[in-house]
């Protein structure tokens, strides 16, 4: 039990660092519940990181297009909502890279600004 305790805190660290780092929240929590999980319906990404299910299509949506994770269509009987499972389209070397060099990117960027604001007032 103290096992899933730590990886449960060891989650929810993470979970809070994208968000310092400008990660909206639903795309934080899929995210790091993906790392953790595998492949996974949007259903167990609901319930396991208590989001609504518009919520979870934004988290979604937005890791599709950064290219991170991609989704299977799963066949289902009869009519309704088009059932998907998610999974990581990249390693979480891989992604954990990309958002390193994202926030270098943005730290740049932030320097370039400090460095203008000095030449403009000193």
């Amino acid at each position: 039990m103290e096992k899933d305790t730590t990886v449960i805190e060891k989650e929810q660290k993470a979970v809070k660092v994208l968000l310092r780092l400008g990660f909206p929240r639903p795309e934080a929590q899929t995210l790091i519940f993906l790392f953790k999980t595998g492949r996974v319906t949007t259903r167990e990404i609901e319930k396991g990181v208590n989001l609504r299910q518009p919520e979870v299509s934004q988290g979604t949506n937005a890791l599709i297009n950064r290219k991170w994770i991609k989704a299977s269509k799963i066949q289902t009987k009869g009519k309704g909502r088009p059932y998907y499972k998610y999974y990581l389209a990249r390693s979480k070397k891989k992604i954990l890279d990309d958002i390193q060099r994202e926030i270098w990117k943005m730290i740049e960027q932030e320097h370039q600004n400090l460095i203008t604001v000095r030449e403009l007032l000193l």
